[in-house]
């Protein structure tokens, strides 16, 4: 038995050149693997076989991260493993044109969210596995060319309690007893697809089936969860994408059954493996959901269903066209919901929260193009961010109004055609919509998807009278970003009409600095010109004082719902860009918001709300600005009608409770000895007035904690609660609770990220300021030897955002110029923070009128 036989002097990652070394010289790779899995063990045993053409000289490598390899034998001659715990060399000497790899190992379970994770359910104790791969951790689980462009098939076996559900890829061939209670599955051989979707799932999941169009459909969840998993509408959901999608594309679903598994402490929103998607549980309601919730949960479901197609089907060759995964994925996703399903009305949702996600992330300091160079696998895991996402979503939906829908159709047709079960590049994914569109879209992509940040756009327009008599359209672009870009889109013309607001649109194009726009002369004087109705373009709009005016006292008036809410998001803008104070966007939502018939964009301008309260407002105005929005959001709630308005309105008041008074009121609400009319306070609202509670040293916090346990034994519970315990104002819990994130810890990452999640609080500032320093302080260390996901929660969740203080801002920009080349996953994050933190100063300061 062979553990690693030199320490690792390096992180596990893989550079864009290895991996286009690797693709050159391996090919025809096929795996065979047989898994041994026993209830309650911390490890599992493996015996793969991994055949596989060599066209290369010198020696080449497995990746693997494992415990340890018990035989290893290459072309039937058994070797000593060179390993050094990630890498597992095959020396040139043994190696052939076709080649066979034997490795029999063991390994442990992950507890982290990645690899092949372990989870005990605190209710019944029950024990449930699954996988989770992407970008780079395939070869946690067993040794393998793990890169997205030496696809292979698999054929795999799974031994393991005869009581447990075994889920993979394909479809299972036969199920056999292996003896001692145990259970051998066997899965048919697979397609071919990259080894980032590989995925085995087991355990004692609930099983729910059905068969559509010959398609077997199966949604898993673990037995606990079984009562709140509403399979009719996710069914229903799984039905209509997967008919959409075999007609948009073209192209059947093409990989046999479709499996959907919802798993505990997942780090994504889900996973698109193949025939398996992994779910993360938060889509499972244990409480009430709003529909905003149930339409988010669509859009994931459909996002990674398109996958099927778009990434799975077809694959980006690297991850530096990791976008014509997730932009695709996710512009499919509006577009089969709004198509497709009873989410008629997504595109306003897709504003709301996936294309002000791209706006944020496209103007901080560390934007970066659509498709750019991805130089390892650790700058992929950054790129998981609201450019690949939400911008590229954004800028296809662009692209769409440029070529027409039906072009677009007849490319990605084309690309299913020239690609299938194999890699394509960006240039091969626009050469397709090319043959599909009959346009030259070289300029396009040069301009949209190889350069940063974004456009502002402004209407300058003059009126005769009660006529237009002229309208320009004008955009620029950052100094240091001045692309300026082709846009196509619409500009609303907004006026009122006898007592009621009417709104007229035209189409424009814009590819120069300035363009007039000739339809708008003579056309009747509007009160308000928006130059992106509908929302096609990707860029800021900056409207004029009338229409800024207008826009203030008029929002409710308009019947146009994603007008509407493209209104406040450009509000909201303003106040980012310090060109509305957080004082006047608060009173306007104060004023304006419970007048908004759309329970869906009250949630989103009260989110908007709580983040100016939170980052925008002067810390001398906060005490009183929180009143007033947690008194208005009381209001709400008495005014609401029963069902998702009152869920908003209690969420709200909730998270602007910022004094004993409202916090007494609160508790009152969840004791029962307050009565809102049609309120049902369910276990998530109980568990955070408890936790505000401990936090603000209310008198009984500790009972009201004791109580919420009892009610809620699960692991929801178990994470809430240990927020709780962090959350006391006391000096010695908070520095225990700094010894334990990076010592014994709290057990698996969610819990431990579920601590430091009540860490600090901005009520807390003096008990908290040793704690400043120690932050910076432990990061160089923390990001040397943690593994990606707990650094990124280490710094998300500890980072004292709460103060916004040039002082705090002084010390992270310090540290930032002590790093050079050294650790670029710190570098972005500090980079990043640092931007937020000096945008919300200005606000600040700008709100305070210096």
């Amino acid at each position: 038995m062979t553990a690693p036989t030199t320490a690792p002097t390096a992180r596990d990652i893989l550079t864009e050149e290895e991996a286009k070394a690797r693709a050159a010289r391996i090919s025809n790779c096929s795996y065979r693997l047989d898994l041994i899995l026993t209830a309650g063990a911390p490890v599992y045993r493996g015996d793969v076989t991994i055949a596989f053409d060599d066209v290369g000289t010198g020696d080449t490598y497995l990746c693997f991260r494992g415990k340890t390899i018990e035989r290893l034998e290459l072309n039937g001659k058994t070797i000593a493993p060179n390993w050094n715990g990630f890498r597992l060399f095959l020396p040139a000497a043994e190696l052939r044109a076709r080649n066979t790899v034997h490795v029999v190992y063991e390994n442990e379970y992950d507890h982290g969210g990645d690899g092949f994770h372990q989870f005990i359910d605190p209710e019944d104790q029950q024990e449930y596995l699954y996988t989770n791969f992407e970008p780079y951790e395939a070869h946690r689980l067993f040794p393998c060319f793990d890169q997205p462009d030496i696809k292979a098939d698999y054929t795999v076996s799974v031994t393991a309690p005869a009581s447990w559900t075994v889920i993979h890829n394909a479809a299972e061939a036969s199920a056999t007893s292996a003896g001692e209670g145990r259970t051998k599955h066997q899965f048919e051989q697979t397609k071919r697809f990259s080894t980032y979707l590989f995925c085995v799932v087991a355990g004692p999941y609930r099983a729910f089936r059905e068969v559509h169009n010959g398609i077997p459909i199966g949604l898993f969840c673990r037995e606990s969860m079984a009562a709140y998993l509403d399979t009719e509408e996710v069914f229903t959901i799984t039905r209509q994408g997967l008919d959409f999608f075999a007609d948009f594309f073209a192209v059947p679903y093409p990989f046999g059954k479709y499996d959907q598994i919802f798993v505990p402490e997942f780090n994504a929103g889900a996973m698109e493996n193949v025939g398996a998607v992994t779910h993360n549980e938060f889509m499972v309601f244990r409480d009430p959901p709003t529909d905003s919730q149930r339409r988010r949960r669509a859009e994931v479901i459909l996002h990674e269903m398109a996958h099927m197609w778009f990434g799975d089907l077809v694959t980006m060759r690297w991850w530096n066209d990791l976008w014509l995964n997730e932009s695709f994925a996710t512009y499919m996703a509006y577009l089969s919901m709004t198509s497709a399903t009873r989410f008629t009305n997504a595109w306003v949702d897709f504003n709301a929260a996936i294309k002000n996600w791209a706006y944020r992330q496209d103007q901080l300091v560390t934007t970066h193009p659509i498709a750019g160079q991805v130089a390892d696998t650790d700058q992929t895991f950054l790129n998981f961010d609201g450019i690949t996402y939400g911008k590229g979503a954004s800028v296809l939906k662009q692209l769409v109004q440029t070529i027409g829908l039906d072009g677009f159709r007849e490319g990605m047709r084309e690309y299913f055609r020239r690609h299938s079960y194999g890699n394509a590049t960006l240039g091969e994914f626009l050469g397709a919509l090319e043959h599909g569109s009959g346009q030259d879209l070289k300029d396009w992509a040069a301009k949209w998807l190889e350069t940063s940040s974004l456009n502002t756009v402004s209407a300058d327009w003059q009126a005769d009278g009660d006529r237009l008599a002229a309208m320009t359209l004008r955009q620029t672009a950052p100094s240091d970003y001045p692309t300026i870009r082709p846009h196509a889109f619409e500009v609303a013309l907004v006026r009122e009409v006898d007592g009621g607001v009417q709104v007229e649109a035209l189409r424009a194009r814009l590819s120069a600095a300035e363009a007039d726009v000739p339809e708008a002369v003579g056309k009747a004087r509007p009160s308000l010109v928006f130059p992106n109705y509908n929302d096609h373009g990707f860029f800021k709009v900056s409207l004029d004082a009338d229409s800024v005016a207008f826009a203030r006292e008029n929002l409710e008036r308009i019947d146009d719902e994603l007008l509407r809410q493209l209104l406040w998001s450009s509000l909201w803008n303003m106040v980012r860009d310090q060109q509305l104070s957080s004082l006047e966007f608060l009173a306007l939502v104060r004023e304006r918001i419970g007048r908004e018939p759309r329970i869906e964009m009250v949630e989103v301008v009260l989110n908007q709300a709580q983040v100016a309260l939170a980052r925008y407002v002067p810390e001398e105005r906060k005490a009183a600005e929180a009143t007033a929005l947690c008194a208005a959001a009381w209001d709400g709630l008495h005014a609401a009608a029963e069902g998702d308005p009152k869920i908003t309105w209690m969420r709200a008041m909730i998270n602007a409770a910022a004094n004993e008074a409202d916090l007494a009121l609160l508790a009152r609400v969840a004791d029962g000895q307050e009565t809102v009319a049609g309120l049902t306070v369910d276990q998530q609202m109980r568990w955070d007035i408890a936790t505000k509670h401990v936090a603000y040293g209310m008198d009984g916090a500790e009972e009201r904690i004791e109580a919420e346990k009892a009610r809620d034994a699960s692991d929801r519970g178990r994470r809430a609660a240990l927020r709780a315990s962090t959350s006391v104002p006391v000096a010695p819990v908070k520095a225990e609770a700094w010894v334990r994130f990076r010592g014994d810890s709290y057990g698996s990452l969610h819990d431990t990220v579920s601590a430091m999640s009540g860490f600090n609080w901005a009520r807390q500032r003096d008990i908290l300021e040793p704690y400043v320093e120690k932050f910076f302080a432990s990061l160089v260390e923390v990001f040397e030897t943690g593994d990606k996901e707990f650094v990124s929660d280490y710094f998300g969740a500890l980072f004292p955002a709460y103060r916004v203080e040039r002082g705090v801002l002084a010390r992270s920009e310090e540290l930032l110029g002590t790093l050079g080349d050294r650790l670029p996953m710190l570098t972005r994050m500090l980079r990043e923070a640092n931007d937020d933190l000096l945008r919300s100063i200005r606000c600040r300061e700008f709100a305070a009128g210096g």
